[in-house]
């Protein structure tokens, strides 16, 4: 859908990258698996959005990668752009129809990953490149398995490409 009378809020999303793995969480309300992300809140831009879902959902301190050639000046403030923006159609019992305008991010942990250990938002699973290279489904909470969406998967090679460029 494009335009209409619903309401869109603007979100961010932060691809999590360490040791040459990506974060993906379990979803429950939208039922799919994603990266960390929400709501932007009031006077927040989407980078600060970004960062701080990441460590509300992850519990790590992340960066944003910015790209090659980012403006570098004293005033104004630059921002980095995001990887890209999507505009997602939002479809729930609880809640009417809406869109999420997400501001999608690469970032990177700022802090060394135990990839066996809990997180805040619970269910998770850390992927590799060659695990994100074909189409595959996960399980779910009850044990359904649910396709990870095309865009997610893509991205997450994209956020692994990102971070590996920036390696010394």
């Amino acid at each position: 859908m494009t335009g209409g009378p619903f309401e869109r809020h603007h979100t961010a999303t932060a691809y999590v990258v360490a040791a040459g793995r990506t974060l993906l969480l379990w979803h429950g309300k939208l039922r799919m698996w994603l990266p960390p992300g929400g709501h932007l809140e009031p006077n927040e831009d989407p980078v600060q959005g970004a960062v701080r879902e990441a460590f509300e959902e992850s519990g790590l301190p992340v960066e944003v990668i910015p790209p090659t050639g980012l403006l570098v000046v004293d005033r104004p403030l630059v921002l980095p752009p995001p990887a890209v923006i999507l505009v997602e159609d939002i479809v729930r019992d609880d809640q009417p129809f809406h869109q999420h305008i997400d501001h999608v991010y690469f970032t990177v942990a700022r802090a060394r990953v135990d990839f066996g250990a809990p997180i805040p938002h619970g269910q998770h699973q850390w992927f590799s490149a060659a695990e994100l290279a074909e189409a595959f489904s996960l399980p779910a909470p009850d044990g359904t398995l649910v396709p990870v969406a095309e865009d997610v998967r893509l991205l997450g090679l994209r956020a692994l490409s990102a971070a590996a460029a920036r390696e010394p």
